[in-house]
């Protein structure tokens, strides 16, 4: 990590405690530390370093309980120095994506800065808004499970108008070498999206523009969703699984 990297991170941490810090004081400050938080990274305690099996992020997250009223809660914190003690090993303090945090413990409560004396708790109606800003982002908040598994498969014939809008974009721009329609079906809801996985970083601009095609092409808005793979491990496993390859591919460019 260069020294500049270093700057911008300690920036963001400064700016997420500063929004902490004001965000019980109204509505507005409430929501905008909700969309601030849902990009960034905070910190969290897991038992073990990161691993497979039980140091698995969704078996390894650290709960505390509140004492008044018996609350089970994930602890996280906006800066490291929000713990205030040192941490017995193996236990690690990691510094997270808030998405990823969510992926892994699910619809438990959250409990930003409870050492401090303005513990902000991030119960259900605020976890459904940080969940929306994270989805209008164009990324997942959520991972496959044994109890919500989620079923990868070809579209319907029916979305071949789409498909051509979108290459002929793809051809006339050369902003995506790879990209990858398919049909997601999420277990525990049993919701259906259409998903078009584009093989670069995220873009939440090139999102919108591809979504405003596909849209304008037939796609229906509330089922369609674009995905950045570099950044979605679970699909692109669902994917690999799925052995699907992609509709779109540069002329050139290898798929590995």
């Amino acid at each position: 990590m260069t020294e500049q990297q270093k700057h911008d991170g300690r920036l963001e941490e400064e700016r997420l405690d500063t929004l902490w810090l004001e965000a019980n004081l109204d509505a507005y400050a409430e929501a905008t530390f909700l969309h601030e938080l849902s990009g960034r990274r905070i910190f969290v305690i897991l038992r073990q370093p990161p691993g497979a099996g039980d140091a698995a992020p969704e078996r390894n997250l650290v709960q505390w309980r509140r004492e008044t009223d018996g609350v089970t809660f994930i602890p996280i914190f906006t800066r490291a120095n929000r713990l205030p003690f040192a941490l017995p090993a193996p236990a690690k303090l990691v510094h997270v994506l808030m998405r990823v945090l969510m992926a892994a413990g699910g619809e438990q409560t959250y409990i930003v800065n409870p050492l401090s004396e303005a513990p902000f708790e991030l119960q259900v109606k605020r976890r459904g808004l940080l969940r929306r800003y994270i989805a209008q982002a164009h990324h997942d908040a959520e991972w496959p499970s044994l109890e919500a598994p989620w079923i990868f498969r070809l579209p319907d014939d029916s979305l071949y108008p789409v498909a051509v809008k979108l290459v002929e974009w793809f051809n006339a721009t050369g902003r995506v070498d790879q990209a990858f329609l398919y049909e997601l079906t999420r277990g525990r809801e049993s919701r259906t999206e259409i998903v078009l996985g584009l093989g670069v970083p995220a873009d939440k601009v090139l999102a919108d523009t591809l979504k405003t095609i596909a849209i304008e092409a037939g796609m229906e808005a509330a089922s369609f969703i674009v995905r950045f793979l570099p950044d979605e491990p679970s699909h692109r496993e669902g994917l690999a699984q799925a052995g699907m390859t992609p509709f779109y591919q540069r002329p050139g460019i290898s798929q590995h």
